[in-house]
């Protein structure tokens, strides 16, 4: 009968920990918080786990020192995550910064003409059984080309 309930509380904390890790990138600016939680959670999960003792007299304790513990991993661990990601942001952000002040110095490409279009007025027209309505018809007569700067 014992087992049963072990297999139980085991099937649970499994759970909300696979629930608590689905919601580990829901928001990075709570990365040191969510990762006490999430921490907390495994903890407590493995502190039910260790050895209950005698007639579970244990497994309270164990819960609270591993949910303490757990939190305080998860914590330190979600906020260097934090941390280490908003440094590569702010290398990227630097580094392109450089690659478009090297581009602006550099001679400047040379732009596009536009194309000369001109519009031909095509009148009504019966053919066969058909009847098609007088339209315009757009013809390129000098396509786009490079412009020297």
């Amino acid at each position: 009968m014992e087992f049963k309930n072990v297999k139980k509380q085991i099937i649970l904390m499994v759970s909300l920990l696979a629930f608590l890790l689905q919601t580990g990138c829901s928001s990075m600016g709570k990365s040191a918080g969510l990762g006490a939680a999430i921490g907390a959670g495994t903890g407590a999960a493995l502190g039910g786990i260790v050895d209950p003792g005698k007639n579970g007299q244990y497994r309270t304790r164990n819960v609270i020192i591993g949910a303490g513990l757990g939190a305080l991993a998860g914590g330190f661990t979600g906020a260097a995550i934090h941390e280490s990601s908003d440094r590569d942001k702010e290398l990227a952000y630097l580094k392109g910064k450089e690659a478009g002040r090297k581009s602006g110095t550099a001679k400047s490409a040379p732009s596009l003409q536009e194309p000369k279009v001109e519009a031909v007025w095509v009148e009504s027209k019966i053919a066969g059984n058909r009847f098609i309505e007088g339209h315009y018809e757009y013809v390129i007569t000098e396509p786009t080309r490079w412009e020297a700067p």
